[in-house]
């Protein structure tokens, strides 16, 4: 029997409906909201380790930084404003060092956003043969949102139109090309792998699309993934046109197979994917100066269809759909 993927498993074990005094959405957003009774919350748990998603000897300020803003990342897809964050973190060893800097990428970010370091808890990883397990870091983020207000991924309504922040694709190819399986021209490098190490969270951009965009979510897991996500919680399907979506420089110089396995399929952009009504076109341009975040129309919200989402050429012949998504319960290591 194979093993169950990493949203089965959530599916599966840890869905209940809200129950005591605070009362949120449940899971399967990016953030829970919770009403308080004193006003409206958005929290967030991340984890990541390194091996699973840093490289064993990746760069421990930028370990810091990403750590948080995957969270950020998923209090802007709520639209809310960051507070507060508690950090948890298992460590194979003290190294002063190595802690140095991982400080320093992670309270950069955090002084940036506004949101403070108020707890959490550090243990040491367990002997595995002799061994300790890597590092692994798990943060909780907390954020406000105005009374009644916030963005889930399941709003989507056939007719809505599809957006996306940014341009999508670069953190895979990063990843592809530290793992030498692309390549592209030395130069190009760094503007790669800075969207690998250090994303930007769409924090402004989210809290401009309360009130004018109708689901959202961040795309951590790949475009299509994510989308899915949306699609799964407001049960509908989706149309998407391939020229539309932004591409980098970059990643245009690439085939168009790998733009199409790096856009579609690739995650740890850290953008947000979002739907919202026609008439709401203007706003949400708006949303994007007013962010100064680039913002890209990329596709529609359909009725529930047998296929969620196809995506298609400006001419409407279908684009090959690559694997979609990436599942830590269902993913090849790197060879």
């Amino acid at each position: 029997m194979s093993e169950a993927g990493e949203f089965q498993i959530i599916e599966q074990f840890f869905t209940y409906p809200s129950f005591g005094a605070w009362k949120s959405q449940g899971v399967g957003d990016d953030c829970a909201i919770i009403d308080t009774g004193a006003g409206r919350l958005a929290v967030t748990c991340d984890m990541t380790a390194l091996g699973t998603h840093f490289f064993p000897d990746a760069d421990p300020e930028d370990v810091g930084y990403k750590a948080l803003a995957v969270n950020l990342s998923d209090l802007a897809a709520a639209g809310a404003v960051p507070r507060a964050f508690f950090l948890s973190i298992g460590l194979p060893r003290r190294d002063d060092g190595w802690l140095a800097d991982f400080s320093r990428g992670l309270m950069a970010l955090a002084h940036e956003s506004g949101c403070a370091l108020l707890g959490g808890d550090t243990t040491r990883t367990p002997e595995i043969d002799g061994r300790h397990a890597p590092a692994t870091i798990s943060i909780t983020a907390m954020g406000d949102l105005p009374a009644g207000m916030g963005l889930t991924r399941s709003g989507a309504q056939p007719g809505d139109d599809i957006w996306v922040s940014g341009t999508v694709g670069d953190a895979y190819a990063a990843l592809m090309c530290r793992w030498g399986r692309w390549q592209v021209m030395p130069d190009a490098e760094p503007r790669l792998f800075a969207r690998m190490d250090r994303p930007t969270p769409r924090i402004a951009l989210g809290q401009a699309l309360l009130g004018a965009a109708t689901a959202c979510a961040d795309i951590s897991d790949g475009l299509l993934a994510d989308l899915d996500h949306i699609l799964t919680r407001s049960c509908v399907s989706a149309e998407i046109e391939w020229e539309r979506i932004p591409l980098s420089p970059v990643l245009s110089t690439l085939t168009v197979a790998r733009q199409h396995e790096a856009a579609l399929a690739g995650g740890d952009d850290y953008e947000l994917i979002f739907t919202a009504p026609p008439a709401a076109a203007e706003r949400i341009f708006e949303a994007g100066l007013l962010s100064n975040t680039p913002v890209s129309r990329i596709g529609r919200i359909l009725e529930r269809e047998e296929t969620a989402v196809v995506v298609r050429t400006a001419d409407g012949l279908p684009v090959a759909v690559p694997s979609t998504g990436y599942d830590h319960f269902n993913a090849e290591d790197p060879e």
